[in-house]
């Protein structure tokens, strides 16, 4: 048997010391709680008696907790919160967190300078980003993910967001303190940034160069980075020229924080979607998450992002 049982009168004196603690009021701890003000101080006399010291001093202006009552009270409110936070959890009923996978670059170059906007329109949904090396199937653990896939795919519940288009970018400051590139042919006199991730397939500077009618055979990478995110970091730093992805850099083209070097862009026969699991047309919250998306990235599906040298 638990010990607490014999150190209170009863589990009701503790709902009723913590209703009259936080509201410091007998009055407002029996309008709370349904009973009448007698009451209240009847049970705190007797959890008083039963502990052996005052817990509220009693004066003209009201009662106030002594030493022994703020001690206990924030005992009691923190145990309170404990055990009405796992009832929630377990329960179904606390926060429900829309969770989004995306890659580390859309993580942190799309998402997180994004989502401050949509809590500002939506602050009832709550989301949970997850950054991921590889394509994860929306499912039970995760409600909404981006792929890339070949452009007429379709299934239920996916939205095309736009052309797989990529592109040289780097740096303002790579840009001032070297010779800007005139030709595609001039890129491999400039540091690139190399990319090969493990789980997803990406463009290489050499297929680029290739498909752009340049001459790729000079080009021999010295650093490669096994995540596209390490690639952007370093062209962020100024440390070179790394291809880009229109959804990855969109935010970063848009802050000036990178620059396209050259006008000349890749549109691939793939396509970036946006997916959510099954649950997502019955679940508000996801709705208003692909809703935003959507609008969001249409600039992406504009014609001028497309209509460039391909």
């Amino acid at each position: 048997m638990s010990k607490l049982r014999r150190l209170v009168p009863s589990t009701q004196s503790l709902f009723v010391f913590e209703a009259a603690a936080r509201h410091l009021s007998f009055k407002a701890a029996a309008l709370e709680l349904n009973v009448t003000q007698p009451s209240i101080s009847y049970a705190i006399k007797l959890f008083e008696k039963h502990c052996g010291t005052e817990l509220f001093e009693r004066d003209n202006r009201g009662v106030h907790l002594t030493e022994a009552g703020i001690q206990l009270y924030e005992e009691v409110r923190s145990g309170f919160r404990g055990i009405e936070q796992k009832l929630e959890t377990i329960s179904g009923h606390g926060a429900k967190y829309i969770t989004f996978a995306a890659s580390s670059s859309i993580a942190a170059h799309w998402l997180a300078p994004q989502l401050y906007h949509f809590q500002e329109e939506h602050p009832d949904v709550r989301i949970k980003v997850v950054s991921t090396d590889r394509d994860i199937e929306p499912d039970k653990e995760v409600d909404i993910t981006c792929w890339v896939r070949p452009r007429n795919f379709s299934r239920d519940n996916s939205w095309f967001i736009a052309d797989e288009v990529i592109f040289p970018v780097c740096s303002p400051g790579y840009l001032r303190s070297h010779a800007r590139p005139e030709t595609v042919n001039d890129l491999v006199k400039h540091k690139l940034l190399h990319s090969s991730d493990l789980y997803r397939k990406r463009m290489s500077w050499s297929e680029w160069v290739e498909l752009a009618g340049g001459d790729a055979t000079e080009i021999q990478p010295d650093i490669v980075f096994n995540d596209y995110q390490l690639t952007l970091q370093a062209a962020l730093a100024g440390e070179g020229i790394s291809l880009g992805w229109a959804m990855s850099a969109q935010q970063l083209l848009n802050n000036r924080l990178l620059v396209r070097p050259l006008d000349m862009q890749i549109r691939t026969d793939r396509a970036h979607f946006l997916l959510a699991n099954e649950r997502a047309t019955a679940n508000s919250s996801c709705k208003k998450i692909v809703d935003w998306f959507l609008s969001s990235t249409s600039e992406l599906r504009e014609p001028s992002l497309s209509s460039q040298s391909e």
